[in-house]
């Protein structure tokens, strides 16, 4: 999607951290954005600086984990500009550092929740707009690092979620029109106030929490995060990836992979008979004929 002036953005999570730097980056391109957050306050605070540099900015609170709150995010972009181009479901949160079978159900459920069913209610709630639209249009889905081989300990549920983010992006981009692209941004560390999103953690799952943590104090500025997305939407990548040490991680992760194949299930001629790909391809041939 190479033409992004004069078009719309609508960004959640998008009042701090790499939200706020891709609704800048996507206002600096040209574009009018949507700011949504859950905390309402901050987005105003987004939106006035955006606007500022002569964007027109519109603040909207949003919680990602609710279906309906997506709708009304939806409701107010149409009523306000006529149109989406852009959507990035950057909303995202993480739980206290715990090993996997101690996490809480309220922390498992927030962050299960709010990372892919928050990313499933932006695009189940916008794309079918922006088919309608007709015109070109792209979705960024911000996942991690953790989408493409780093199981971090004691963050079991995050990395569950990002590794969900990835599959379902990679099936919704088989499903859609070829005027709307897909991507699926994969960071490592980078400075934001991510891991103090607990003190916004809704009442049904526990509510505000409080942590020691702050700012993540190293890894990349959140602006060269942004940088590398919008240049991702110009390019239609499917990965975007910012964080060159993450690729020894995933060669770690196929390598195994390939290993236990080599070993347990070897390619042998006719084995086609269980390639799913070509059995889905043959049921859907029969149903046209």
């Amino acid at each position: 999607m190479q033409d992004l002036v004069d078009r719309i953005a609508v960004v959640t999570g998008g009042a701090r951290g790499i939200g706020a730097s891709i609704a800048h980056a996507l206002a600096g391109e040209g574009m009018s954005v949507v700011v949504a957050d859950i905390d309402g306050e901050a987005a105003e605070n987004t939106a006035r600086s955006i606007g500022s540099t002569g964007r027109k900015a519109l603040a909207v609170a949003c919680d990602v984990g609710l279906f309906d709150s997506f709708q009304q995010l939806a409701d107010r972009a149409w009523a306000e500009f006529g149109q989406v181009d852009v959507l990035v479901n950057n909303a995202g949160v993480a739980h206290p550092p715990a090993p996997a079978i101690e996490v809480t159900p309220d922390d498992a459920r927030w962050v299960l929740e709010t990372n892919v069913l928050g990313v499933w209610h932006g695009c189940a709630t916008f794309l079918p707009r922006m088919i309608d639209q007709g015109t070109p249009a792209h979705v960024v889905n911000v996942a991690s690092e953790h989408s493409l081989g780093v199981p971090m300990t004691g963050s079991a549920m995050y990395t569950a979620s990002k590794h969900a983010i990835l599959g379902l992006s990679d099936v919704m981009r088989r499903e859609l029109p070829d005027h709307i692209g897909m991507s699926i941004v994969c960071p490592g560390s980078v400075m934001t106030e991510f891991v103090a999103a607990v003190r916004h953690r809704p009442s049904r799952f526990g509510g505000a929490g409080q942590t020691d943590r702050g700012r993540i104090d190293a890894g990349m500025s959140p602006d060269e995060v942004a940088r590398r997305t919008v240049q991702g939407i110009r390019d239609n990548d499917f990965y975007i990836v910012t964080h060159p040490p993450v690729i020894e991680l995933a060669r770690e992760r196929w390598t195994e992979i390939d290993h236990a194949f080599a070993t347990q299930a070897p390619r042998f001629e006719g084995d086609d008979i269980y390639d799913t790909r070509e059995l889905v391809r043959r049921r859907l041939a029969a149903r046209q004929d």
